[in-house]
């Protein structure tokens, strides 16, 4: 089977596995990217602001996200 989503996802401990393994086992490569994926995972639960205040965050990191992949596009002459 050869799912898009099906990734093998690496362990902290042996057992669990931590948001960023999953940003890992995925590729995601922008931080910005990786910062939404956190906020979005962990929306109301780090300890650090409520659920309101993470889903803003992971907003406006989506929003610099896309400006970072428009101007790469621009810069690119690929």
């Amino acid at each position: 089977m050869n799912d898009k989503y099906l990734r093998k996802i690496s362990t902290v401990d042996g057992e669990r596995s931590d948001v960023y393994c999953v940003i890992d086992a995925y590729g995601v490569t922008c931080p910005a990217r990786a910062h939404a994926i956190k906020k979005l995972l962990c929306a109301g639960i780090r300890g650090k602001g409520d659920e309101m205040q993470d889903l803003n965050e992971a907003l406006q990191a989506v929003e610099r996200a896309i400006q970072l992949a428009k101007e790469r596009n621009r810069t690119c002459q690929c």
